[in-house]
């Protein structure tokens, strides 16, 4: 497959090159104005960092908010695997010693009642968990797929869960062969789609994230991150791919949707010299905003969003926030339209929190 550098906006999008201001400069960090048009962020210093000596973390990667407006996330380190806080950053429980590789973090609502999804990418398994951390089901290595035949050939790590309106399990195998894998709600396979050896556009390369697009209620879609494309790709329930947007540099971890909006974190957005390789260890994230259209809007961290014609440009993440945001894992946009960024490898820190502005 041909490798692209960009995505392509609407048709309407200006030939001519753009920039919007991102941030004012000579600001103290709680000073700092975040993001583009209308998505504008503060960032609150120190937000729950106090917890940090009772309730340690070593990579915080993904976070839900439950319907009691509290805030979930996991932790791949096993002396508290998930933590609860409320919005003030105040802690509330936690629980979980058994997830070495803690990764993935999904809330789904059956009738009422709530349930976690958690990826583990060192056991290569998914759980469904309750809220206090019981067991409801178990996904193991998908043997009935009739792709993954030997575990030593065929690498099943799984990064992320999305569920279904019908209560389908959507399995994104982000460390393992980039599939996106369906059982039914019991556990039941049922499809696999895409992967790394997948032809054209139906191929995902690092498939770390998946959600699903309800913004359409008649017309729901599958989306999936291809990380080390720079990209996300739009397919049908059934796995058909429909379409693809790249954005250079941005190395997208999980679709999330807020309302009609999309959101991405970008893990780091420079390459090594080769100019194809990621800079891993640059620590350079921030996130993006995309609107009903699935056009970008904002990139909160990214001093200017620039055009080159109708084609973003190389977004690279703003000197003013180094040291801030390092690798933006996850998105999370509680009922207040404030934004909590987890993020891995960051000096085992807490979850960052903006307010909208």
């Amino acid at each position: 497959m041909k490798r692209r550098d960009f995505t392509k906006l609407s048709a309407g999008a200006t030939a001519a090159a753009i920039s919007f201001p991102n941030i004012i400069f000579g600001a103290k960090e709680e000073e700092l104005i975040l993001g583009h048009n209308k998505f504008r962020y503060k960032i609150v210093p120190g937000w729950s960092q106090n917890n940090l000596s009772s309730y340690p973390v070593n990579d915080c990667h993904e976070m839900v908010q439950d319907s009691k407006k509290r805030l979930i996330f996991c932790t791949n380190e096993t002396k508290n695997n998930i933590l609860i806080l409320d919005k003030s950053g105040k802690y509330i429980d936690s629980w979980g010693h058994d997830y070495p590789g803690a990764h993935g973090l999904t809330l789904s609502n059956e009738n009422g009642e709530e349930f976690l999804f958690l990826t583990d990418t060192e056991k290569g398994e998914v759980y469904k968990l309750t809220l206090d951390g019981k067991e409801v089901l178990k996904l193991t290595y998908p043997y009935e797929s009739q792709v993954y035949t030997d575990k030593e050939k065929v690498k099943f790590s799984p990064t992320e869960t999305a569920i279904a309106p019908n209560g389908d399990i959507y399995i994104a195998d982000g460390y393992g062969s980039s599939y996106i894998l369906v059982y039914d709600s019991k556990g039941k396979f049922k499809n696999i789609f895409a992967g790394k050896t997948a032809a054209g556009e139906q191929k995902l390369i690092e498939a770390h994230g998946v959600c699903i697009d309800t913004r359409d209620k008649s017309n729901p879609k599958v989306i999936a991150t291809s990380r080390k494309e720079n990209g996300f790709k739009f397919y049908t329930m059934d796995g058909k791919h429909l379409e693809s947007h790249y954005y250079k540099g941005s190395f997208v971890c999980r679709p999330v949707i807020k309302g009609e909006n999309l959101y991405f974190p970008v893990i780091w957005s420079e390459f090594d010299t080769d100019g194809f390789n990621p800079a891993w260890q640059s620590k350079t994230g921030y996130f993006l905003v995309l609107d009903k259209n699935n056009k970008l809007i904002s990139a909160p961290g990214v001093d200017k969003i620039e055009y080159d014609g109708n084609k973003v440009k190389h977004m690279h993440q703003s000197e003013k926030v180094k040291g801030i945001f390092k690798h933006c894992h996850d998105v999370c946009i509680d009922d207040e339209d404030s934004v909590y960024i987890p993020q891995w490898f960051s000096d085992k820190g807490y979850p960052i929190k903006l307010v909208r502005v």
